[in-house]
């Protein structure tokens, strides 16, 4: 068996692919890696992926195009070292039976961590006590803006693998959840006695915490518009790990910088964020740099390796990503959608 591995050398693949992981797969069959500084182009995919059985990708690989496909007459799975496929694998791809899987379960569990985290930060004011203590305040407490999740009223904007995680790790804080997705019944959140399905703006206009886990695509790009963020009430924390186009991003900066809410942004519309954006000078909101899912590293790539495994031994994949899973995957590369 011939594995590919497209991601690029240098510390980055140290990080995804150290030696002891690359053994693993070694163990699999002959691999063959990208020893290019940069991601492979389309041209030089279209090349390597000749005698190709399986591919394991990760960020910045090439689409498997009509032109990348025509010449893997081997290939047998497409094993995405990372989160979304939407990006990497094309509907192409599926016609020809090629098996696709991803380690996007594993990661959504990180994610969901940080959501958690995020929110904790937040109602706890730990950025302002850290900035109180450090700039000489005496003995700042703000018992009146300090706040908790036992018991808080949550909004959800789209569930996902991520939101499934995050109602797991919420069960402790007896928190109210009224959830919009129209993809989803509720017969399919059995379990969840807190959590209510509701139309968006009743979800917007209810919750004292906003959270957004919908997927990137055409219907849900701008959902979040001008007129949707003036329904949040007034103090109320909202947080956004998802995709920063699913939100008016201008119109978000204007209901910060009037103070009527606050927010912790991970991903923006534009990444990285500008370095003279508004949002780097407002004080109530908490940025971070798109790394809610970072901590995951070996980990997804002993995920595809677990799948090739089982897809050498004829058993059914734990992991794979089917057609229809894959169209509602957020895609990276719709920045023109």
């Amino acid at each position: 068996m011939n594995i590919l591995i497209t991601m690029q050398k240098g510390s980055e693949r140290d990080i995804y692919f150290p030696d002891e992981v690359i053994h693993e797969i070694k163990k699999l069959g002959n691999v063959i890696l990208n020893e290019e500084n940069r991601p492979f182009t389309e041209k030089e995919l279209c090349e390597r992926i000749r005698d190709i059985d399986v591919c394991i990708t990760h960020w910045a690989c090439p689409s498997f195009t009509g032109a990348v496909l025509k010449n893997a007459g081997r290939l047998k799975m497409l094993a995405h070292a990372a989160g979304s496929v939407a990006d990497v694998a094309t509907d192409m791809v599926f016609e020809k039976g090629i098996k696709v899987c991803s380690a996007n379960r594993l990661m959504a569990r990180y994610v969901a961590e940080g959501v958690l985290t995020y929110m904790l930060s937040a109602l706890r004011l730990v950025t302002e006590y850290d900035r109180d203590m450090k700039n000489g305040v005496e003995w700042s407490r703000r018992v009146v803006e300090n706040r908790t999740l036992i018991g808080e009223r949550i909004g959800l904007i789209g569930l996902g693998t991520i939101g499934r995680y995050l109602l797991d790790f919420l069960k402790p804080f007896d928190v109210r959840i009224k959830l919009f997705d129209p993809y989803i019944s509720r017969d399919s959140l059995a379990g969840y006695s807190n959590v209510e399905l509701c139309p968006l703006d009743e979800v917007l206009s209810w919750g004292n915490i906003i959270s957004i886990h919908a997927s990137l695509t055409q219907e849900t790009k701008n959902l979040i518009t001008e007129e949707k963020l003036k329904l949040i009430r007034n103090g109320t924390l909202f947080v956004n790990t998802a995709r920063g186009q699913i939100v008016d991003e201008a119109a978000l900066v204007k209901e910060l910088e009037n103070g009527r809410i606050r927010a912790v942004l991970d991903v923006y519309n534009n990444e990285p964020l500008d370095v003279n954006s508004p949002l780097r000078r407002l004080e109530n909101v908490i940025l971070f740099p798109h790394v809610a899912g970072a901590p995951v590293k070996e980990q997804m790539t002993y995920t595809v390796i677990e799948e090739i495994k089982r897809l050498i031994q004829n058993i059914p994949l734990e992991h794979e990503i089917t057609f229809e899973r894959y169209k509602m995957m957020t895609r990276e590369k719709e920045q023109q959608i």
